[in-house]
């Protein structure tokens, strides 16, 4: 490619990444912004907004490298949380949405978080043929599928997102039933308390705060459900309400959980990189409690940060102050999409998300390994033409009868997540 096309390019992809409709929430007619927007879902800048986040990056990246990359040693007998990012509307194929593979990767966690980004209410079935982009609802098939793969152990979603209220209220309430009946954890409902939900898994208790940047027909400002609190991360003109936010996690610490999680749909879609005041609001959030921070939103694999809270290690490029004993801090921006009818490629890369936590001579838990599986997801790898499906993407690296080319998915996968993920080699053919 010359300099010329590049900058050209460059230029163009820029102009695309400054479309924030989450923030400017422009009218239907202006159709230069639509367009914009538009644009910006098909063409992902690919590289940091300034030098400064790329130095960063690269500085965290490196330390990762180092400290937190999976080993047997590090990870055995350790504590295992799974995170996955967007479960979205998926118009069929439901009820058989995990491959095996993936499915067992996901039973094996001591817990698993994810977002449920539809509502989930068998009196309200979406038509087939009916354009659901503004009234998402999926049918029980979905969480069953994800009740099968998890086999009883702990597990929770949340429903804390801007597709909250695409059934009304009502629509809510029911799919925090459905959730719950199957044994899942909800975070997020109609009810104040809601927002906030506490469990056990294995040795550890958990607490898990929901939190939206906003809700689809909700205008900024106007009153939501108590139990789907909004808080605009990332958009430095709005007040985050942080009085608010740390009367939450306040909440979530009463009872002295081990590990306090906040899974925050926020970001601005169709964009790879936190800048800085997305990365400042989230060490934010780590100084008024968060030990672990797992977002979903963007629609795109963003990259995963380790923070040291309180002096927990000097060389870490990320420190925050909170006033407490040294520990270490996970942020995931996002985890892009886990299921999705979403078409390019790197809204149809996800990842599953690993981190082991292990006490140290304090009772403190720390997390000591970092791993991702990154997953593939879509009409592509369905049995039927409307089916979606997802698989991992070893799976389809692997394959020996894949028709979809692997490379440009591993290619991607690597750039988003390393050093977290390594591809497999590829299977190698025994000579004839």
């Amino acid at each position: 490619m010359t300099g010329a096309r590049r900058g050209r390019e460059g230029w163009w992809s820029r102009w695309a990444t400054g479309a924030r409709y989450e923030v400017a929430r422009w009218p239907l007619w202006r159709w230069d912004q639509n367009v914009r927007y538009l644009t910006k879902s098909f063409l992902h800048r690919p590289d940091p907004a300034t030098p400064e986040d790329a130095a960063y990056w690269a500085a965290q990246r490196a330390w990762q490298a180092r400290r937190m990359v999976k080993t047997t040693t590090a990870t055995r007998d350790a504590w295992h949380l799974s995170a996955a990012g967007d479960l979205m509307w998926l118009r069929d194929g439901y009820e058989s949405f995990l491959s095996p593979e993936l499915a067992r990767r996901m039973g094996r966690a001591d817990l698993l978080v994810a977002n449920l980004e539809t509502p989930v209410d068998p009196q309200r079935p979406v038509k087939r043929w009916v354009y659901e982009t503004l009234h998402y609802n999926a049918p029980p098939a979905y969480l069953d599928a994800l009740a099968a793969a998890r086999a009883g152990r702990p597990t929770a979603l949340s429903v804390c997102n801007n597709h909250a209220l695409d059934q009304g209220l009502d629509g809510l309430s029911a799919t925090r039933q459905q959730v719950e009946a199957r044994g899942i954890a909800c975070v997020g409902g109609p009810q104040a308390g809601d927002a906030v939900t506490h469990l056990r898994a294995g040795e550890l208790s958990i607490a898990i705060v929901g939190l939206t940047f906003g809700v689809n027909g909700v205008a900024p400002g106007a009153p939501l459900p108590a139990g789907i609190p909004c808080a605009q991360f990332g958009d430095p003109r709005a007040d985050r309400g942080w009085d608010r936010i740390a009367a939450l996690l306040a909440q979530a610490r009463a009872h002295d959980p081990d590990l306090l999680i906040v899974a925050p749909h926020w970001g601005y879609e169709y964009e790879y990189w936190p800048d800085a005041a997305m990365r400042a609001d989230a060490h934010t959030l780590m100084s008024l409690g968060s030990d672990v921070i797992l977002g979903t939103s963007p629609h795109v694999l963003q990259p995963v940060e380790v923070v040291s809270i309180d002096g927990w290690d000097a060389t870490c490029p990320a420190q925050v102050t909170r006033g407490g004993p040294p520990r270490g801090g996970v942020i995931a921006y996002s985890l892009g999409n886990l299921a999705t009818i979403m078409p390019t490629l790197p809204c149809t890369v996800g990842a599953l998300l690993h981190g082991w936590w292990r006490r140290d001579a304090r009772g403190i838990a720390q997390p000591v390994a970092l791993a991702a599986d990154p997953t593939l997801t879509g009409r592509a790898f369905g049995a039927r033409w409307l089916d979606a499906r997802t698989i991992t993407l070893d799976e389809h690296l692997l394959s020996p009868t894949t028709t979809l080319p692997a490379g440009p998915h591993v290619l991607h996968a690597r750039a988003m997540l390393y050093p977290l993920y390594m591809p497999p080699r590829p299977r190698q053919e025994p000579p004839t």
